[in-house]
């Protein structure tokens, strides 16, 4: 039996009205041949994007600039005036110019392949009564999806069981602090934010455990919608560009104008008029900077090369230039600009208050006397680090961490105070 996907608003669905609607079992979840069949009929849980720019169009276009336009028609009057140096000179700078922009762009796509071939999600759903770790793009609309911390939620679901559990959404509306989930019924126009009862695709698991039953997948996830916002978002000139191109209509005015008066001036004086248009043109020729495309890119290729040290992959070399020239970022959201990191900066004690920071993995106070509370500081210390269940681990000199961000900036405060979590634990 074909089931009615995708369902409107199933946060305002009670939980027996979720597992009927995708005719799947809170214990069972879906058989094997209905989840096949739903996958023929829903397609998978992947996006689908525009497909990439061919070989040849990325070469292409390296040549699409008002400059190498130019470029181009100063070369072939040069030839046509059998100036073959001039003109082998202007070709190659043109062709190294298009070598070197095409050769860091697909660089860069073969990084960003690289990196989707690594983002594989693996996730534990319930068919037939059974466990299966299976690819993310497999799911199916009604999969009874097993959350625990330390998942990432593959696909956006209704809750039909959680216990304690607390989800990590600063991807999707940009609020650092976990969101505690529940089964209730929502209310009717219920904000993205607040919805409670529902988890959402490239979300974590922070902690608890919860059922989920699949209700989007794919396009149909709030992830989806706004990745098909972007596909569909029209390219436009970048900054660069637009000052390229009024820089080469003030040089083609410019020329023109410098030509037309020493064509006049020569025509005046009785000259041959071939002459005088020859000469002309060899003017207009070598007063136009063939060396300024191949400076541009080597500038912005330099920018790429910066930022790739920092882990940022730049797709094109212009948007090396749109992002130098942002002075201002408007946004009603923080958790996505930041680190989306939680530290302890303030002490309360009875006594005292004392503000500290985290300076190159050490707790710094920013008063140098704190005798009066170091007594209280010992013992905040050893319960910050046994009242706690999140991990901090370091995997090839990078650090992982499973939890809550409270109790893991509580566990950075063991480890930076020069006691870490595991010696407190020790001692008891």
């Amino acid at each position: 039996m074909n089931i009615k996907y995708p369902v409107k608003n199933p946060q305002l669905l009670s939980v027996g009205e979720v597992l009927s609607a995708f005719e799947t079992n809170k214990d069972q979840g879906l058989t094997l041949s209905q989840a096949r069949d739903r996958n023929i009929q829903f397609g998978l849980n992947s996006f689908v994007l525009k497909p990439p720019k061919s070989f040849w169009l990325v070469l292409l276009s390296q040549f699409q600039s008002p400059i190498v336009y130019l470029l181009i028609f100063a070369a072939l009057i040069s030839l046509y005036f059998n100036s073959n140096i001039e003109a082998i000179a202007i070709g190659s700078v043109i062709f190294i110019n298009a070598l070197i922009g095409f050769f860091l762009e697909m660089q860069a796509r073969r990084s960003m392949s690289a990196l989707k071939k690594m983002d594989i999600i693996t996730c534990r759903i319930i068919r037939e009564g059974k466990i299966h770790e299976i690819d993310a793009k497999k799911i199916a609309p009604g999969d009874l999806v097993d959350l625990a911390a330390g998942d990432i939620i593959p696909a956006d679901g209704r809750l039909v069981e959680s216990n304690l559990l607390q989800c990590d959404e600063s991807s999707l509306t940009g609020e650092s602090i976990p969101t505690l989930k529940n089964i209730e019924i929502l209310p009717q126009n219920t904000a993205l934010g607040d919805q409670s009862n529902m988890v959402f695709k490239g979300s974590s698991v922070m902690n608890g455990h919860g059922k989920v039953v699949i209700t989007g997948i794919g396009k149909d996830t709030e992830l989806g919608k706004i990745t098909s916002l972007v596909e569909s978002a029209k390219a436009s000139e970048t900054p660069l560009d637009r000052k390229l191109a009024a820089l080469s209509k003030k040089l083609i005015y410019v020329m023109l104008f410098m030509t037309a008066i020493f064509a006049g001036t020569g025509f005046i004086q009785g000259k041959n008029w071939l002459l005088v248009l020859e000469t002309s043109i060899a003017l207009a020729v070598a007063a136009f900077p063939e060396g300024l495309p191949i400076v541009a890119t080597i500038a912005l290729s330099y920018g790429m090369l910066l930022m790739a040290k920092r882990g940022a992959i730049v797709k094109n070399l212009s948007a090396v230039e749109t992002l130098g020239s942002t002075n201002v970022i408007l946004t009603d959201k923080t958790g996505t600009l930041t680190e989306n990191v939680i530290h302890v900066d303030t002490f309360s004690f009875p006594d005292e208050t004392v503000q500290a920071s985290i300076e190159n993995n050490m707790l710094k106070f920013k008063s140098d006397n704190i005798t009066q509370s170091q007594h209280n500081l010992d013992l905040l210390i050893i319960v910050s680090a046994l009242c706690n269940n999140a991990t901090i681990s370091r995997d090839k000199n990078k650090e992982k961490t499973l939890g809550d961000p409270v109790e893991i900036a509580l566990l950075r405060l063991s480890n930076t105070s020069g006691h870490s979590y595991h010696e407190a634990q020790k001692k008891v």
